[in-house]
């Protein structure tokens, strides 16, 4: 049996019958993420997980130690799920339409920072390369993915990453990408603080 059954549409965004009747407000990958982030969140040094916001997650030991959909199975319909879309889950988004390929750039950016300096630029470029060889593979056998942003982490091989600048065309912009990476970066290290307070993203 498929977990997702079908769509209805809400009057702001999509509701999803996912299974056995319940409904999620939105896709199952949002809420890998907010795992993944409280992961993260959970082991490192620098932020403190308040895990009075999360009863029924099963704490911070068992968070670390399961497998996103080893906890899902045993937690979507208390945390997430409702019988009707009227109905409020006992854990929300915090916005109706997160942008789901931003989020998982935000967090394959954090996951690589401690990626070797690039040159005397810092190593935001090799963050990104990273990033790129992990999407497609340095064979580039794999497809890119296309998200709800424009911006994929297809884009960021640093070796051919340019910009249109009018009359001249497509030119080199390295500063460009690096920007982008520090962007995602500081985003993750937003969601990173949210989660610690039991809120997404």
């Amino acid at each position: 049996m498929s977990n997702k059954i079908h769509f209805k549409k809400n009057v702001t965004y999509d509701w999803i019958r996912y299974k056995d009747g319940y409904w999620i407000p939105h896709r199952k990958r949002v809420y890998l993420y907010w795992f993944k982030y409280l992961q993260h969140a959970e082991k490192s040094s620098e932020y403190e997980v308040d895990w009075s916001k999360y009863e029924g997650w099963s704490g911070g030991n068992s968070i670390l130690d399961l497998k996103f959909d080893e906890w899902w199975g045993g937690h979507w319909v208390e945390l997430f799920g409702t019988k009707d879309r009227t109905e409020t889950p006992r854990f929300s988004i915090s916005t109706k339409q997160p942008k789901t390929e931003a989020l998982r750039l935000s967090l394959l950016c954090w996951e690589r920072r401690n990626a070797p300096v690039w040159g005397r630029r810092g190593n935001a470029l090799s963050i990104a390369k990273q990033v790129y060889e992990y999407e497609l593979g340095i064979s580039g056998e794999k497809q890119p993915r296309y998200g709800d942003d424009e911006f994929t982490a297809g884009s960021m091989n640093p070796e051919t990453f340019s910009v249109y600048d009018g009359d001249n065309g497509y030119i080199p912009d390295p500063q460009r990408l690096q920007s982008i990476v520090s962007r995602y970066l500081k985003n993750a290290k937003r969601y990173l603080r949210n989660v610690s307070l039991g809120k997404f993203p």
